[in-house]
């Protein structure tokens, strides 16, 4: 009778422990990151610290973009050519991707969960990898081509066009012309690659993104949302690293203390040297003055100033959130600005594209930054130490940057949860058939279906006046012509 009931009390417990999380296969995820090396590091870090197993590929010339605190990731490199145009440059990572077997076979030991990666330019070769390893992919979005790109491919978002009528017509001409332009040069050489090494995979242009069912939007609704979500799998992850900031390292704290007006934080590359140099030097110096730290590589600068830093080993975000820091002089990268904003640090952004000149346009909307053209270093430097004096004698920069911040913090639940419980939902759901979060392949908007029938209403309406307009004319023609015709005025 006890070894029955020993028996039983080991059944349950068995029952218990396989029912229990604990004993739930453990996660991991592939991020490949031929693309904006440093947001996607950020990413597996994340996925790392949570407990998800994480590996990371870039190309080789991208190693010095990677964050510098990864934590327990695998990287991985490919051999890129970084020379060569973008479009071809993604051809030669796929090929490479696909002959590289020492990659190859460390992926096949890894088994990823997840299969991470930009849709942009590396949809044609990796959607059917992930199909390939067993992997579920999930796509990642940063800027508005991506966005605008990945909406059109997976549907699981309907852009949403602002402005006038000839603003919205090119918004909606350019998606067309991105997405025209990477199917075309892209999508199609990358799907005949595919084909080649991976012939085991059914390769259909058509539902090429049927195993999707997750894309994670690398952005924030505080930096702008200007599409309509569709569906619950596509989930807002912009800030999932975002966290307080830590002690500074002690060597550098102690340095940063002597100046009593406090710190600017520069996070541009080695050719902004001299407009840095010479910003140092036109800031107030001595124990009343601004201390500048530079994020950067640089091991030394000719004749710079005693007030001038440099540190590369710091983390960024310990920079920006240093109670002493007043102003952030950056490139206004989504991430950057997303940073500065979880800080509450007022900008001064130095866009170099479209996408950041549109993220520093809503920094100023939202009252925390301001914009500057870098042409002459000379005269950026004392424009910009104009502006550094004038945010900090100013309070209300930092007070709309604390709006923002409270904005970004105070919601039911941080980026990183959303994240990781999607992560866990999609896993959970691999198998199932119904896909009840699956977005409609097809939708749109009854103002559209209303549009379109107006449209055609007017096209028909046009048509006939011009149809019978032309058949008036032609008979008013041939009339004036048989009445010429019986005068005799064309007889020989």
């Amino acid at each position: 009778m006890s070894k029955l009931i020993g028996l039983y009390a080991c059944f349950c417990l068995f029952r218990f422990a396989s029912s229990s999380t604990l004993t739930a296969p453990p996660l991991s995820a592939l991020v490949v990151a031929f693309d904006s090396v440093y947001d996607l590091s950020l990413l597996a870090n994340t996925l790392s610290d949570q407990g998800i197993d994480a590996t990371v590929i870039i190309p080789t010339y991208a190693a010095n973009n990677l964050y510098n605190k990864l934590i327990d990731v695998e990287v991985l490199q490919l051999d890129v050519d970084k020379s060569v145009h973008v479009n071809k440059r993604a051809l030669e990572t796929c090929e490479n991707l696909f002959t590289d077997e020492e990659i190859l076979k460390k992926i096949q030991e890894f088994q990823p969960t997840f299969t991470i990666f930009p849709a942009l330019r590396h949809d044609g070769c990796l959607l059917p990898f992930a199909k390939h390893i067993g992997s579920i992919p999930v796509i990642w979005i940063k800027n508005s081509d991506e966005e605008l790109y990945a909406f059109e491919c997976t549907r699981v978002a309907l852009p949403v066009h602002t402005g006038g009528f000839w603003s919205r017509l090119s918004t909606s001409f350019s998606g067309r012309s991105i997405f025209s332009a990477a199917k075309n040069d892209y999508l199609v050489p990358a799907l005949r690659l595919t084909a080649k090494y991976l012939p085991d995979v059914n390769i259909d242009l058509e539902h090429l993104y049927s195993d999707v069912r997750l894309v994670l939007w690398g952005a924030d609704t505080v930096l702008r949302s200007d599409f309509a979500s569709l569906t619950d799998l596509l989930v807002e992850v912009g800030c999932h690293h975002c966290r307080g900031a830590h002690p500074l390292p002690e060597n550098l704290q102690k340095s940063l203390v002597e100046y009593r007006t406090g710190t600017v934080v520069v996070l541009l590359e080695e050719s902004y040297e001299t407009l840095i140099r010479e910003l140092a030097k036109k800031l107030p110096q001595g124990r009343e003055g601004q201390a500048v730290v530079w994020k950067s590589k640089s091991d030394t600068i000719a004749a710079a100033p005693e007030n001038l830093f440099i540190d590369d080993d710091v983390d960024r975000q310990d920079l920006i959130g240093y109670s002493r820091t007043r102003v952030v002089l950056s490139h206004c990268t989504d991430t950057e600005f997303l940073e500065a904003a979880f800080h509450r640090t007022p900008l001064i952004c130095l866009p170099r594209n479209a996408h950041e000149s549109r993220n520093t346009a809503r920094a100023i909307e939202l009252g925390f930054a301001r914009s500057i053209e870098a042409a002459n270093d000379h005269a950026s430097a004392v424009e910009i130490a104009r502006i550094v004096h004038e945010i900090h004698e100013t309070v209300a920069y930092r007070e709309n940057a604390r709006k923002v911040s409270v904005a970004i913090r105070d919601r039911l639940n941080p980026p990183s949860d959303r994240l990781i419980y999607w992560l866990g939902y999609v896993a959970r759901t691999k198998d199932d058939t119904e896909k009840f979060h699956k977005p409609k392949s097809h939708a749109s908007t009854l103002t559209e279906d209303i549009r379109f029938f107006v449209g055609f209403l007017l096209g028909v309406i046009v048509g006939i006046v011009c149809t019978g307009s032309a058949v008036v004319a032609r008979y008013l023609i041939v009339s004036a012509n048989k009445v010429q015709t019986a005068k005799g005025r064309y007889t020989q």
